[in-house]
């Protein structure tokens, strides 16, 4: 694996013009043409995921409508990934509404801002959602509430699963969705590695950027899993252990996989 500034270079001069001109056209959508706010939002996210040299491989199958997506979260990467894939608006920490430039892009794209640490809005926050799901949009949630660096999937926030017991959504559905970093420039992702395509702690997120711009192809694994009506959890908690059950088993096998290719790649570069 090797990494490249000038390669870091070229890409941003490509993607900057892109954002730019994407998210104008999204921004006369988002004024005059609603019924085509997807068009341009899947479209803006998928030429940042082929800029960015992300591969995917996607299993199970997609719900369309009425649906509230869950899935682990490992990077800023997760969120170009499932904007390029699923027709949903994203449910993120209120603090993003102060990041310079990324605050104006979650504007267009209807971003659902909450108070993930105040748990007195915690019902507010749900009365919110479900109006933006009554209004025909479908949401994605990130329930670990911070990012990892994917070897695992951290507890989830019982709490963002509030929305569920609301009666009025009862025919709406659930679907958990898995993410797993898999290979960077062909090479099964070790451990030593992970950090330049996970972003978590305290890392600053242009540098990031900028190096993994400078960085080869990687591949994703992305899971559709069985999607529940709202109806069939007595209550938020359970479905909290529905969608993180699901998650985190497909995460660890996806792991566990990875380790195996690993190990075989080692024990082929010691033969030869």
């Amino acid at each position: 694996m090797l990494y490249s500034p000038i390669l870091s270079f070229l890409k941003l001069m490509i993607l900057v013009p892109w954002i730019i001109t994407i998210s104008f056209c999204q921004f006369i959508v988002f004024c005059f043409a609603k019924r085509f706010f997807f068009v341009f939002y899947n479209f803006l996210f998928f030429g940042i995921r082929k800029i960015f040299g992300i591969k995917l491989k996607v299993s199970g199958e997609q719900e369309t409508k009425r649906v509230m997506f869950i899935s682990n979260h490992i990077s800023y990467l997760d969120i170009i990934i499932l904007g390029s894939l699923v027709n949903a608006v994203f449910v993120a920490k209120s603090d993003i509404r102060n990041w310079p430039i990324i605050n104006k892009l979650c504007m267009l794209g209807k971003t659902i801002f909450i108070e993930r640490e105040n748990p007195r809005s915690v019902k507010k926050q749900a009365v919110l959602i479900k109006k933006n799901m009554e209004n025909g949009l479908n949401v994605i949630l990130f329930p670990e509430g911070t990012s990892s660096d994917g070897s695992k999937v951290l507890s989830f926030k019982s709490s963002l699963f509030e929305v569920v017991d609301h009666k009025e959504l009862r025919n709406y559905k659930l679907q958990p969705i898995s993410i797993s970093y898999n290979k960077l420039d062909g090479l099964p992702l070790v451990k030593t590695h992970r950090p330049f395509l996970a972003w978590f702690g305290a890392m600053n997120l242009a540098p990031h950027v900028w190096q993994f711009l400078g960085l080869g192809t990687s591949e994703v694994n992305i899971n559709f899993h069985k999607s529940e009506k709202f109806s069939v959890f007595l209550n938020r908690k359970e479905a909290c252990k529905y969608c993180f059950e699901r998650i985190s088993k497909q995460v660890k096998n996806d792991y566990q996989l990875l380790e195996v290719d690993n190990q075989i790649k080692l024990n082929e570069f010691k033969f030869l």
